[in-house]
């Protein structure tokens, strides 16, 4: 169930929420004890934010063959089910959904395959969460070819990479070109792109086929 609700106050860290619709009989009934808190902060979607949008559902309609509208709608439908969230209009819903969408839109074309115009590294609105698709999907930062992965941090030299933890060391998806590049010239490399190292959690290990420590037989 997702609601909406005006802040009534916050004092010592509580926060006192009035919802806009009632409902007692859903707590009553499921007795929830955790919910999930987005706070708007009243910003709408950018004129920047809104471009991004059309940009990259209009890659996604060339390379399906679906109508820009038609399929702007069902990607919508699909966000906000996913993220269990109210529908929203791309005329003047906040930052923050703009964002997320946005997201949900890079993260749909890495997994399909949409060869898009340009670099989705000029379309993201979250470049931390975008560097990490781009690991999670094996896909260069910079220009979106096939990656591998580069470690920021620096494995020592003697060190057997197979017997290394990698959770919690900083990495990137860059592709053979862009790899090289980064060994000779990183930090101008980075500096140039606006880019950087992202940490391992134990789930982008798992994909990467990096150890996370959790099993000693897990290889590269």
């Amino acid at each position: 169930m997702v609601v909406t609700a005006k802040i009534e106050k916050l004092e010592d860290g509580k926060l006192v929420l009035k919802p806009d619709t009632d409902i007692s009989r859903f707590v009553e009934q499921k007795r929830p004890r955790r919910v999930e808190v987005r706070l708007d902060d009243g910003r709408t979607i950018s004129v920047d934010q809104r471009r991004k949008i059309f940009a990259i559902i209009r890659d996604i309609s060339l390379w399906s063959g679906h109508e820009p509208e038609e399929l702007r709608q069902y990607l919508e439908w699909d966000f906000c089910s996913r993220a269990m969230r109210e529908w929203f209009s791309l005329s003047d819903c906040d930052m923050t959904t703009a964002r997320e969408f946005i997201t949900y839109l890079i993260s749909f074309c890495f997994h399909w395959g949409v060869p898009t115009k340009d670099s989705l590294l000029t379309q993201t609105d979250d470049i931390g969460k975008y560097l990490y698709l781009c690991l999670e999907n094996r896909r260069c930062a910079i220009c979106n070819r096939p990656a591998e992965v580069h470690h920021v941090d620096r494995i020592g030299m003697g060190m057997d990479r197979e017997k290394v933890v990698h959770v919690g060391l900083n990495a990137i998806a860059l592709c053979r070109a862009h790899h090289e590049e980064a060994h000779r010239r990183e930090k101008a490399l980075f500096a140039e792109y606006h880019i950087y190292g992202i940490k391992l959690d134990k789930h982008l290990c798992k994909i990467l086929n990096l150890r996370s420590g959790e099993q000693s037989s897990e290889k590269r």
